[in-house]
């Protein structure tokens, strides 16, 4: 089983690290990256830490530069020395990356302690692959589901394997419906719910991974337009909220407000966030 690392005496109140996972193709970078574009516009000092098997930001934010990618390749190294040099995405978003092919050799608590000691947040792109330790040393874990509930079983055998080590804590856990559509018989709740139980493919049994009536969560409509501005910033290497709609910048936010609660633009606990109950549909 993992060991906790002792950095909670790191984490003040206005500290957050929060990892976010979900299947293939369900959208966990999109929202990641705009999430990082959104708290840096607000200037939230914030770090994302890409601990994925494809490593999608070192395209992205390396831009086809050299020493863009020479910052790559030993940024994660650094960090494990305390020595917080990433690609420096604005003045208050920083990219912690490296090659897709590098095998990962990461010193997990010095990583975790320098980007904690050097960032108010620190938001965590992960995947099945990634190491237990970062979740178990999250504050949060973000469940990002989409509409196609065939996904589903994947993640909740993810999550049962958490569960078997030890490290999932159903208190930590979010949910964000991504590319939520307006389908009658399949609402968030409805989601949510096969999202809560890990079924055995033989249905002899089943696990439950987290409260369905009680979790926190947040829904990301789908808009064609915004997806494929998303796309157009991948193909320039350039991630900018500019041109998304006003339906979509407003579900961000509502998501923003879960991950890192602000009021008159100061943090605020996480605790004083109240979860939506219902949808309209």
């Amino acid at each position: 089983m993992p060991q906790n690392l002792d950095i909670t005496t790191l984490l003040s109140k206005d500290k957050k690290i929060v990892s976010f996972v979900g299947t293939t193709k369900n959208g966990t970078s999109f929202l990641i990256n705009n999430l990082g574009e959104l708290f840096s516009s607000m200037g939230i000092n914030t770090a994302i830490l890409d601990v994925t098997k494809n490593k999608n930001s070192y395209y992205i934010y390396t831009k086809n530069e050299e020493n863009l990618r020479k910052v790559a390749l030993h940024c994660m190294e650094n960090l494990g020395k305390g020595i917080p040099e990433g690609i420096k995405v604005n003045k208050n978003l920083t990219v912690y990356t490296s090659l897709p092919t590098e095998e990962e050799k990461e010193n997990y608590e010095e990583i975790l302690k320098t980007l904690v000691k050097n960032y108010s947040l620190v938001l965590i792109d992960c995947d099945f692959d990634t190491n237990v330790h970062y979740f178990e040393n999250s504050q949060e874990i973000y469940l990002v589901q989409s509409m196609d509930i065939l996904t589903i079983q994947p993640l909740t055998a993810f999550l049962r394997d958490l569960k078997a080590k030890k490290v999932l804590t159903p208190e930590k856990i979010r949910v964000v419906i991504n590319k939520q559509s307006r389908i009658y018989s399949l609402n968030p709740k409805v989601i949510i719910g096969g999202m809560a139980f890990y079924n055995d493919p033989s249905m002899s049994f089943m696990t439950e991974l987290f409260d369905k009536d009680n979790v926190r969560y947040s829904v990301i409509p789908l808009d064609a337009q915004v997806y494929a501005k998303y796309l157009e910033g991948l193909v320039n290497c350039k991630i900018s909220l500019n041109g998304y709609s006003k339906t979509f910048i407003t579900s961000l936010k509502e998501l923003g407000n879960m991950v890192y609660p602000l009021l008159n633009n100061k943090y605020r606990p996480v605790a004083n966030y109240e979860r939506k109950d219902r949808f309209s549909l």
